[in-house]
């Protein structure tokens, strides 16, 4: 059986259509779809929704139609330490997280660390305001890109004995804004600095006009 993708919009997957995968539709808010969508399937990768505040509502959709369709293994992309993590986004994963224990489905969870993408898609900003505004003073970042949490995550499924473990992953390097501003800088040709707000002052800063 080839991989299965689900989606809301099958005409927007097609560029995934064209390389092997089998595509069928799925919606959270038609929970009976999903028993179309799993049917077969012998693991599951449940990747946390992007709709902050309804997530772990959408993914207990998904848990149990896993249940229903009888799954062999259940992996999911949580956030790192999700047990101990005081991020906002974490109580939402948290909650998925004991909702697959409650299940009973053999599974696997995949803490994700922070995405590279969240810091260079602020790039544009930070060039037109020459600065990279932020209140980690010089903790360090061990993001990774999008590609590499998907490489991770087809490893672990193509494996083995997976079932009740758990993976903290983020890269094996890191950095902190300071120099991740001096590689805007260097790659630019333009002076970006990184400016150290108070975490109550940091959200009033972003929204700063542009340095000119």
């Amino acid at each position: 059986m080839p991989p299965v993708a689900a989606v809301r919009n099958v005409e927007k997957a097609k560029d995934i259509a064209a390389l092997g995968v089998q595509v069928r539709q799925a919606d959270y808010n038609q929970p009976a779809s999903w028993n179309a969508a799993l049917q077969g399937a012998d693991k599951v990768l449940l990747i946390s929704s992007s709709e902050i505040g309804q997530r772990a509502q959408q993914h207990r959709v998904v848990i149990d139609a896993a249940k229903r369709a009888r799954v062999k293994l259940l992996a999911y992309t949580s956030v790192l330490h999700a047990d101990t993590s005081v991020l906002g986004l974490a109580a939402e994963h948290r909650e998925t997280e004991a909702a697959i224990r409650a299940s009973g489905l053999p599974s696997v969870l995949l803490r994700n660390g922070w995405y590279t993408e969240n810091y260079v898609m602020g790039i544009p900003t930070a060039l037109s305001q020459g600065a990279v505004y932020g209140c980690a003073g010089d903790g360090r970042v061990s993001s990774a890109v999008r590609a590499d949490y998907a490489k991770a995550a087809a490893v672990i499924l193509t494996s083995d004995n997976q079932a009740s473990k758990l993976y903290e992953l983020a890269s094996d390097t890191s950095y902190t804004l300071s120099e991740f501003a001096a590689e805007i800088s260097r790659q630019s040709g333009k002076t970006i600095n990184y400016i150290r707000c108070p975490s109550h002052h940091f959200v009033p800063a972003r929204k700063a006009p542009a340095i000119r």
